[in-house]
């Protein structure tokens, strides 16, 4: 079993390993799934592309793919990812689950988790994401853990892409440092 990167009452959060490329692959290729970010027929990724790609991987938690599972059972439900904040602070995370696991708030616990993770591990600033603005249940978690809608953007696909690939009409959130910290009760956490 691969490294565990934190744990939450209800889920374990791990590093993937090669042999999660077939869950992992199943996931992007449901339209369900990856619709939202312009994928509308799924990702299109192979088992074969996606496991050289975890072998290639190193073992930082950051910029990693991460592996969702339920803690009691160890079953894979989800995959997410964190990035180290850039020189401005900001990092971003991302959050997809398996629509047989959609409406149990474990999304909202993996985004606290991710963010406890970036803000208490890292000098993060700001933890960013891009919800589509149809995609409900993100933009819910989103301002669940405090994020406010910053802008509102149309990502457009390189051309080589726009076959296969829809505009992303999204918003913007962002969390502060700050508003985790008050989060978390007035700052009373580990963080450096």
């Amino acid at each position: 079993m691969s490294r565990v990167v934190v744990e939450t009452p209800r889920l374990t959060l791990r590093l993937a390993e090669p042999a999660d490329a077939a869950f992992i692959c199943s996931l992007w290729n449901d339209p369900r799934v990856m619709r939202f970010v312009g994928f509308p027929n799924g990702l299109g990724e192979t088992e074969e592309r996606l496991r050289a790609n975890i072998e290639k991987r190193g073992d930082s938690e950051f910029q990693q793919l991460l592996v969702v599972a339920l803690k009691q059972t160890g079953q894979a439900i989800g995959q997410c990812k964190m990035e180290l904040p850039g020189p401005d602070g900001i990092s971003e995370t991302d959050v997809k689950l398996s629509p047989d696991f959609w409406g149990q708030r474990y999304g909202l616990e993996v985004k606290r988790a991710l963010l406890d993770r970036l803000f208490i591990h890292t000098e993060c600033q700001i933890v960013q994401a891009t919800p589509n603005v149809e995609n409900l249940a993100s933009i819910k978690m989103q301002e669940a853990v405090g994020g406010l809608r910053m802008a509102e953007e149309i990502y457009q696909f390189p051309e080589s892409m726009r076959s296969h690939t829809t505009p992303v009409h999204h918003y913007i959130y962002h969390v502060t440092r700050d508003t985790w910290l008050k989060e978390q009760g007035e700052g009373c956490t580990n963080v450096k």
